[in-house]
């Protein structure tokens, strides 16, 4: 019998550390990480702070272990642009990997709050992010990027700069969806309101830098 309950046991407790991992997301995500408390993330997640604790020492390690649900994210985003066959043009390429950031963005609306929070605030929490989750997706871009400014494709310009432009037209119509909705009457989760927001900021960033070449 002992041996039949353990597993039981054991589901139970990843079920709630699941659930605690998803509420203090949503909650780092949307409040900060000052703001949020274990007494909230507890309430959220319907699970007792003995519980919460019994699974996540403090609120810098839950912290972490939330995050890290996002690396699967970036894994896929990785693996889609490494499946681009190689001898596409590059400016085809970048395009691709400008519409799949958005589009990752708006499946995953924690990951841009989170990456726009913490590069506010800067410190510690920033250059762990770095490290563990959006570094390596931020220079696989930046890598494409210069390969297109190299092609002539793209004019020569700060790479750095119009990645962190292409972050915040990922985030900034997602964090303000109530606003769109409440104050101009527009649901940006409609699909062709989506579409069109994905031509605006490819279309937008790219406009300001095509040569003019093919490539």
């Amino acid at each position: 019998m002992g041996d039949s309950a353990a597993p039981t046991a054991t589901k139970k407790g990843d079920a709630s550390a699941a659930r605690i991992r998803e509420a203090a997301l949503d909650q780092f995500s949307r409040l900060g990480f000052e703001r949020v408390t274990m007494g909230g993330i507890a309430q959220a997640a319907g699970v007792s702070q003995a519980t919460l604790h019994y699974h996540f020492q403090d609120k810098d390690q839950l912290w972490r272990a939330a995050v890290l649900g996002l690396s699967a994210v970036i894994a896929q985003e990785e693996e889609a642009l490494a499946a681009v066959a190689r001898d596409a043009p590059v400016l085809a390429r970048l395009r691709m990997a400008m519409r799949l950031f958005l589009r990752i963005s708006w499946k995953h609306p924690a990951l841009g709050r989170i990456v726009a929070l913490e590069g506010m605030a800067g410190g510690e929490r920033l250059k762990w992010l770095d490290e563990n989750l959006s570094g390596p997706r931020n220079r696989l871009f930046l890598a494409l990027l210069n390969e297109a400014i190299a092609a002539g494709v793209v004019r020569p310009c700060p790479a750095e700069l119009l990645l962190v432009t292409l972050q915040a037209g990922a985030a900034g119509v997602i964090n303000l969806a109530p606003m769109l909705r409440e104050v101009f009457g527009v649901d940006p989760d409609d699909e062709a309101a989506r579409a069109a927001h994905e031509d605006l900021v490819v279309d937008g960033l790219l406009g300001g830098v095509l040569t003019g070449r093919s490539g």
